[in-house]
């Protein structure tokens, strides 16, 4: 497995300028690091070490699904673009994706996509130091 800098890396060199931008605007690399962490090491083990112990014993199994979707939709790259949005996480799945990593909604816009499917555009706030970041999810009707 190649390690998170080579991935970062890899993913920047494939950017224009005008990503580039977005790419460091929305903390992709910190939510990339947390991503890549709990794909790596596994709910039990990524929980025992988070600030917030998440995530905890009450999410269910499809949302621990759909955590493990998120992440590698986000480790691929995705997510920061509405060119390239995170796919087919239920609302709920893509709150708690980004509660993972210590975010939380605080503005949704909702656009109809060409091709019929529906673009989410979420703003999330971190938690601690309060700064916001824009990213995408489409949903598939």
């Amino acid at each position: 497995m190649k390690s998170n800098n080579e991935i970062l890396d890899e993913l920047m060199d494939e950017l224009n300028e005008e990503e580039s931008d977005l790419f460091i605007n929305n903390k992709f690399p910190y939510i990339h690091t947390k991503a890549y962490y709990y794909l790596r090491d596994g709910t039990e083990k990524y929980g025992s070490t988070d600030a917030f112990n998440l995530p905890n014993e009450s999410w269910s199994k499809s949302d621990f699904d759909e955590m493990e979707s998120g992440c590698k939709q986000i480790v691929s790259g995705k997510g920061f673009r509405k060119e390239y949005p995170l796919e087919n996480l239920s609302i709920r799945g893509c709150y708690l994706l980004f509660k993972l990593f210590h975010f939380k909604p605080v503005k949704q816009k909702v656009t109809k996509m060409d091709n019929g499917n529906m673009l989410d555009e979420i703003e999330f706030e971190h938690v601690m130091d309060g700064t916001k970041v824009i990213y995408y999810n489409a949903i598939s009707l």
